[in-house]
């Protein structure tokens, strides 16, 4: 099991790394141009990366993410930066070009595939694992005892019950 401050360094470390490999491709429309093409190329990597880096963060709460969490993760940067390089990689469509769901095929692939994708498999994984991430009856017992400790805490009603 990996302690949580190494899984928070590492989702820092991907997110730094994500996020100066984005600043380096903006970067790269100021240089010459074989050197230019680089930087939508390296774009459809880093902004998936910064993405799921942002997710490791946020599932490092309760200690080791599940299993069902990392391999979500790794689908989604999968789905989203493959669609993105896959968009990338096909040839400009003519005017008269099949297309897909109404849309031109490459549009197609960003909407559909980086965009509704994630949308469905995220909330699945999501509600799969709700038991396991979020407050336990000890995290709640532990919050309750520190209201009771200091009963002049913001928010609480001047009988010690809450607010409204």
């Amino acid at each position: 099991m990996i302690p949580r401050s190494r899984l928070s360094l590492l989702g820092l470390r991907l997110l730094v790394t994500g996020v100066v490999g984005m600043a380096a491709a903006y970067a790269s429309a100021f240089v010459d141009p074989p050197v230019a093409c680089i930087g939508p190329w390296l774009m459809a990597v880093m902004v998936p990366l910064t993405m799921v880096a942002t997710l490791l963060l946020g599932a490092v709460r309760s200690g080791r993410p599940s299993r069902a969490l990392v391999l979500a993760f790794a689908v989604v940067f999968t789905i989203v930066a493959g669609g993105f390089l896959l968009a990338l990689a096909l040839p400009v469509e003519s005017v008269d070009a099949p297309l897909v769901a109404g849309l031109p095929l490459r549009a197609a692939i960003i909407l559909l595939g980086v965009g509704v994708l994630p949308l469905f498999l995220l909330p699945l994984v999501y509600a799969a694992t709700f038991d396991a991430v979020t407050l336990d009856e000890g995290d709640l017992e532990r919050v309750r005892q520190a209201r009771r400790v200091r009963p002049d805490a913001p928010g609480q009603g001047p009988d010690g019950g809450a607010a409204r």
